[in-house]
């Protein structure tokens, strides 16, 4: 159960890749979504619904999933200041920084 899990998992993370791509943003964190229902400990999927939620400038849920991708010490070829940035970014928008 757990392997297939982590297959769709991945199978939704890569829609939402794509769907992100094409700019079908609302797709793409619906997807991520589904991945993370799946396999909650997906930082990566964190990662990219955060930077989804920012093209539709819902800047809180950006910074919480931004928050989590970092919690869970997400290991991926990004690098950690790009991350720190989008953190940032949500922040100053909503008036904390």
């Amino acid at each position: 159960m757990a392997d297939q899990n982590q297959e769709l998992a991945q199978k939704s993370f890569n829609s939402g890749v794509e769907n992100s791509k094409k700019g079908e943003v609302k797709l793409a964190i619906e997807d991520f979504t589904h991945a993370i229902k799946l396999k909650p400990d997906y930082a990566e999927a964190y990662y990219k619904r955060g930077g989804s939620w920012l093209r539709l400038k819902k800047w809180e849920k950006a910074r919480s999933d931004l928050e989590t991708a970092r919690k869970l010490n997400m290991k991926i070829i990004i690098t950690s200041d790009e991350i720190r940035e989008k953190y940032k970014r949500a922040w100053r928008i909503l008036g904390n920084i």
